[in-house]
């Protein structure tokens, strides 16, 4: 049987963070070791299902930030982070991802979030902060140590080469004007990708092919695919969707003060709110 799914960007990331909680590595690493999660949205709803605080609100769980027509980096006064580390299934809120990756446990997983995908199983992730982001702080470990690094990815930020992407969005001193921080990009090739295909195939033993991308009125970003396998599993598949992740509302956006901003090639780095373009208010 044959099923045809459209998943908004919201939809698609409550989706993929219901197959993340499900993966037996992830909950592995909350029985017996660390479970690592990195800021941002998708990531958000991880900690949600995870831990089914339903105050935590995605839109103050980024430091980095697509929204508003730029991208941007969230002011520290609007952020409301998640307790990033937990061990054996119970949070550290005084412990930080350095720290509890000296521990080593050999079942300890990390969740990063990602800015790009591509075919090839590549992750571009975009740094901005010039101080590397997250990425620098857990990179060594992850790689020396052999640990999972998972990548909750919707496929909205699917490119066609992240290599590419990465050459191109190559830091504030090659960039000579932009709408926008001024951004860098890594591109990593060891990790565990789960996009919208994945998530289908883990929860409902599907096969899901990506049909078309975006639209309008509320489907910019959405997905179109195209799910197939045993007629009770799509069904069951169907009815899920419809009950559990179709209706997941929009994040809001969160842009980030440009009078106080430091990325000095934006455009509108240093503007006060009134002297923004409307676009932009």
């Amino acid at each position: 049987m044959r099923a045809v799914i459209t998943l908004t960007s919201s939809e698609s990331k409550r989706l993929i963070a219901k197959a993340v909680v499900q993966m037996p590595e992830v909950k592995k690493a909350m029985e017996s070791a660390y479970l690592l999660i990195s800021d941002g949205t998708t990531n958000a709803l991880i900690y949600q299902e995870l831990t089914s605080d339903d105050g935590i609100k995605p839109e103050h769980c980024a430091i980095g930030i697509s929204t508003n027509g730029v991208l941007c980096v969230t002011s520290p006064t609007s952020r409301q982070m998640f307790t990033p580390v937990f061990y054996k299934g119970i949070p550290q809120p005084k412990r930080s991802f350095a720290e509890a990756l000296t521990d080593y446990h050999p079942d300890t997983v990390v969740i990063k979030g990602a800015n790009a995908v591509d075919s090839q199983g590549f992750v571009g992730i975009i740094t901005s902060g010039f101080d590397g982001g997250t990425i620098p702080k857990i990179i060594g470990p992850v790689l020396s140590k052999g640990l999972p690094m998972i990548v909750p990815v919707g496929l909205e930020k699917l490119v066609p080469s992240v290599p590419e992407a990465a050459k191109a969005m190559c830091g504030a001193r090659n960039i000579d004007i932009s709408i926008g921080a001024d951004a860098g990009m890594y591109c990593l090739s060891n990790t565990v990708i789960v996009t919208e295909i994945e998530a289908l195939r883990m929860l409902f033993k599907v096969e899901a092919t990506l049909a078309c991308c975006g639209g309008v009125g509320g489907n910019e970003g959405a997905v179109t695919l195209v799910a197939a396998g045993d007629n009770e599993l799509v069904r069951y598949m169907v009815e899920y969707l419809e009950e559990n992740i179709k209706g997941e509302p929009p994040i809001k956006g969160n842009r980030g003060n440009c009078e106080k901003c430091r990325y000095k090639n934006c455009r509108y780095q240093g503007l006060k709110e009134k002297e923004l373009p409307d676009w932009l208010k």
